[in-house]
């Protein structure tokens, strides 16, 4: 099927290649098939090829046809008919190749399938039932032995050879010992010269009361006789079979040579009256002349010479068919007008006897048949065989036809073959009714129906008003645009559809008046079809009603400035700024139409107006309201037919002032009221546009006041007793009332500064007349006493409201172990190390810092500081302490004093006073002068000096010569008495 469906297409291609451009034609779909085991896929060549798979190709008819047309003066029209010729005969080739591979692949896959089941049978058998069991592979393929492999590569097709890898072990067959051709006997010799005994099939000759008289009378029933010696030589058989055993006494007097002669002798005489006997011109119901080709006889049991046979008979009182009509229905299903239509009607001859025929024409101008061609002379058709007469069919119309030939043979009734000729009408799926729903008086509604071909032929239509029909012709009925019957316009008016092929139909509804309107068109086929279909409509009115408002509606106050168009009043409790107060309104749209809307805030028109005076219009003002305090939501949309809507009113203040505004409710497109027409015809309703205009059709008065927002704090300030620690949270429990109109949202603030102050929940929404409780909770961050406010913030509320906390707090302490700090005497160059130790006495960590009073040094005119700490700073765990190292180093003597102050972070510290004592050491003589009075020379003098320490320090002393100038020489006298002076210089 494949290659069929590959060299069909393949033709098809050169086909058109060779053609000239044809008119484009819509591409025809393929269905997909419904059942999942077809092996059609046309739909899928369709959708791949498109037209060049569903357009008509030029078959062998239209060739035939161009064939005949040729030789003519038109040289294009010669050089295409042989093209066409040269590529039909390549697509025809290339067809017969197809098939002929076709029919070799089928052969082949056939022939291997039975070998390989043979094959498979000899395994079971040999295996035996438990083979399937196993799981053996199946036996192996012998498609490859079968196929022609050259063949296939021939046409460039997959062979086995190309994905077989496997090779075949070549073997010679077996030699077996055959004897020499001239030891075989030949025809001639077997014929006239052997004398051995041959197998002739003959059984033996049957008693001489068979006589072929009796023979022929036995084939009287089956009007045939054998043809065949073998088929002789069965009925030989059976009557042998039937009869009673004989004993033939010429058998044992024959010898073998002449019972073979005897044989043959029979057998050429049985040959000569083999034939199939023809009893012509016999009624239906004569004896051996009306037996049925197609009927089943009846087997009968008869007495034949004596015996019971079983014989074949017809039932007289059953009618028998003569002849046989094809089709049994002449049919004409696709015809046009001015065209003449043939077709051909079969007449075979059912029975088993030669029989004339006569065929009556038929009655009506539409049908007409031609001459009878019969399969031999004289207009006889013998049993099997049958005649044909061409049908012609000529419509003026494409109207339905029927007729009928009547065909008269030798049987008792005529045969009747009916003439149809009826085109599958157009079936259109536009409804016998169609509604065009509701439309508003004065206005024009266009409703659209799909109309679609489902029949299987194309089909003119004229649509007009069925008190125009019948016309004389359609140009009079038929209109530009639409074709009106008012309160109703169809368009189109004319127009063509083919199988499958869909418009679109409009219909215009213009009513004039609240009302149901219905008209009747029809539909004129150009077959002579003629459908009624009824339009209708109901036009409509606006109808609103203003059902209800939540919390009813108001009244004005005696002397209330009123809008002066105003239906409704609504009036709104005092609300406060930002806060949003809602009002529910139902509304309901009491006509069958849907109406599109908007709403309008407008300001109110306030004239005064005296006792019973009407209200102008022209003194109405029009101005949209610009403070935004109400709003109606849905703001626009559409109003369903026959349905409540409801809608809500906000009112939203921004000011402490009072708000008054009016809500229009505003229909869009509503067209305008209709007007007289002329009644000539020359309005014409559904080809002009109606004039739409938006309509005012509520108006809604609103009014409302502000207020102020109502916060109270339960307590409005907060003490807490006793002093607090530091770092410590304290917290305490209060309320907050919302006394006013509407919910509040609040915000605290966070107090950070020196001291952590907040409130939980930071944030939240307060509804009205109810309460939120709140949890101050308070950090301190410097000791003393403090007064605090904390502020929150009201949302749409300028002013914020503040709670008074009153609260005293107490940091950690830290105390050194003594009061004051003496180093003592110390040696000026020397330094002083003491350590003291602080303690933390609260339960709070300190952080702490010791460092000399700055005031101090600038007292001691001192930019550098003697006096050091280590570690200067530091952080004391709650009721810890630790060792600190205070180093003095003096930098002159001097009598120290200075204050050491400690400094606790947020807390509460003290002071350490130190003290020192710097002196040098001092040593001076009692007596500044030694004097000996006696001295000798070479006579050691001893004198004592004593030294006196003037300070508490230790001193260590040694004596040095005072270097002074040599004095001069004495004078070289006698020697004398002689005094000196020395001094002694004393280190320490």
């Amino acid at each position: 099927m494949v290659l069929a469906v590959r060299a069909a297409h393949c033709g098809t291609e050169m086909l058109r290649d060779s053609d000239p451009p044809l008119t484009p034609e819509p591409c025809m779909h393929r269905h997909r098939p419904a059942s999942e085991k077809t092996q059609d896929i046309s739909h899928l060549l369709a959708s791949i090829f498109k037209e060049l798979y569903t357009t008509d190709i030029i078959g062998r008819d239209t060739v035939a046809n161009l064939e005949k047309s040729r030789g003519g003066g038109n040289d294009y029209h010669e050089k295409y008919v042989a093209e066409l010729q040269k590529v039909h005969a390549e697509y025809s080739r290339r067809m017969a190749e197809a098939s002929m591979l076709e029919q070799h692949i089928a052969e082949a896959r056939a022939r291997s399938t039975v070998a390989e089941e043979r094959a498979l049978s000899r395994t079971v058998q040999e295996v035996g039932d438990m083979y399937f069991s196993l799981g053996l592979p199946p036996v192996k393929s012998t498609f490859k032995w079968c196929v022609d492999n050259s063949l296939l590569k021939q046409h460039h097709l997959i062979c086995p050879e190309d994905y077989v890898t496997e090779q075949q072990l070549l073997t010679k067959a077996p030699k077996g010992k055959s004897a020499p051709s001239f030891a075989n006997p030949t025809l001639s010799f077997t014929q006239h010269v052997s004398r051995s005994s041959q197998d002739d099939d003959y059984t033996e000759i049957p008693p001489p009361e068979r006589t072929a008289e009796s023979i022929l009378e036995e084939s009287e029933v089956s009007l045939t006789l054998p043809s065949t010696p073998e088929s002789s030589t069965r009925v030989i058989k059976s009557i042998k079979k039937s009869g009673p055993s004989r004993k033939v006494v010429w058998k044992e007097e024959l010898g073998g040579s002449s019972l073979s002669e005897e044989r043959a002798a029979v057998a050429k005489l049985q040959e000569r009256h083999n034939f199939l006997r023809n009893p012509r011109f016999l009624p239906p119901h004569a004896h051996r002349g009306g037996k049925s080709l197609i009927l089943p006889m009846r087997k009968v049991e008869r007495m034949v010479e004596g015996k019971r046979v079983l014989v074949e008979e017809s039932d007289p009182l059953e009618a028998i068919p003569v002849f046989l009509a094809n089709p049994a229905i002449v049919f004409f299903n696709d015809y046009r007008v001015g065209q003449i239509y043939e077709t051909t009607l079969e007449l075979r001859n059912l029975t088993a006897t030669s029989r004339h025929v006569r065929v009556i024409p038929p009655s009506t101008p539409y049908f007409s048949i031609g001459l009878g061609k019969f399969p031999g002379e004289g207009g006889i058709v013998a049993p099997g065989m049958s005649c044909h007469y061409t049908v012609r069919f000529a419509p003026d119309s494409l109207a339905d036809f029927e007729d009928f030939v009547l065909v008269e043979t030798q049987a008792l009734y005529p045969l009747v073959v009916p003439i149809e000729a009826r085109r599958p009408p157009p079936i259109l799926t536009l409804p016998s009714v169609l509604d065009c729903g509701f439309c508003l008086a004065g206005g024009v509604k266009i409703t659209e129906f799909l109309c679609q071909n489902e029949g299987l032929s194309t089909g003119r239509f004229c649509i007009m008003p069925k008190k125009m029909w019948p016309a004389a012709n359609f140009r009079s009925v038929t209109t530009v645009g639409f074709t009106e019957q008012p309160p109703f316009g169809i368009c189109p008016s004319l127009f063509e559809l083919h199988p499958g092929q869909a418009t679109i139909v409009e219909v215009a509804f213009f009513p004039s008046s609240f009302d149901t309107f219905t008209q009747i068109f029809s539909i004129v086929c150009d077959n002579c079809q003629v459908k009624d279909i009824t339009v209708t409509g109901t036009g409509q009115i606006i109808a609103l009603q203003l059902l209800s408002i939540s919390e009813g509606e108001d009244r004005p106050a005696l002397g209330e400035p009123r809008d002066l168009t105003a239906e409704h009043f609504v009036r709104f409790d005092a609300a406060n700024p930002h806060s949003v107060t809602q009002k529910r309104l139902l509304i309901r749209n009491t006509a069958h139409i849907a109406l599109p809307f908007h709403w309008q805030i407008m300001m109110p028109n306030l004239q005064p107006l005296m006792p019973e005076e009407e209200i102008k219009p022209a003194k109405i003002d029009y101005n949209m309201a610009t403070d935004g305090a109400f709003d109606i939501n849905p703001r626009q949309g559409t109003l369903a037919p026959l349905q409540d809507h409801a809608f809500t009113l906000s009112y939203c203040p921004q000011e402490l002032k009072d708000y008054h505004s009016v809500c229009h409710l505003v229909l869009r497109d509503i067209p305008d009221p209709p007007q007289e027409t002329s009644g000539d015809g020359a309005d014409r309703p559904a080809q002009r546009r109606a004039a739409v205009n938006d309509v005012i059709v509520m108006e809604i008065e609103v009014k409302g006041s502000t207020e102020h927002y109502k916060v109270l704090l339960e307590p409005y300030a907060l003490h807490f007793p006793g002093e607090s620690v530091t770092g410590t949270t304290i917290k305490r429990r209060f309320k907050m009332w919302n006394n006013s109109r509407t919910h509040v949202v609040f915000h605290w603030e966070r107090l950070s500064d020196h001291h952590i102050m907040e409130v939980e929940p930071p944030t939240g929404v307060i509804e009205m007349n109810e309460c939120c409780d709140l949890e101050l909770a308070l950090t301190g961050g410097e000791p003393g006493s403090h007064s605090l406010r904390l502020d929150c913030r009201i949302e749409h509320h300028d002013e914020p409201v503040t709670l008074v906390v009153q609260a005293a707090f107490k940091g950690p302490r830290v105390c050194i172990n003594i009061p004051s700090l003496d180093l003592g005497l110390l040696r000026l160059g020397d330094h002083a190390k003491s350590t003291v130790h602080i303690t933390n006495t609260s339960h709070l960590a300190a952080s702490w810092a010791l460092q000399e009073v700055p005031d101090r040094r600038q007292e001691l005119s001192r930019e550098v500081s003697q006096i050091s700490v280590e570690p200067c700073r530091g952080l004391l765990p709650p009721l810890g302490g630790c060792n600190v190292d205070v180093v003095f180093r003096p930098s002159v003597c001097q009598r120290f004093h200075t204050i050491l102050e400690l400094a606790v972070d947020r807390g509460c510290g003290c002071h350490l006073s130190v003290q020192a004592n710097v002196q040098l050491p001092q040593v001076c003589l009692l007596s500044c002068e030694l004097v000996f009075s006696e001295l000798y020379v070479g006579v050691p003098a001893r004198g004592t000096v004593r030294l006196f320490n003037q300070t508490l320090l230790p001193a260590s002393f040694c004596w040095g010569e005072v270097s002074t100038p040599p004095l001069a020489a004495p004078h070289s006298r006698p020697a004398r008495r002689q005094e000196h002076v020395h001094s002694a210089r004393l280190s320490v």
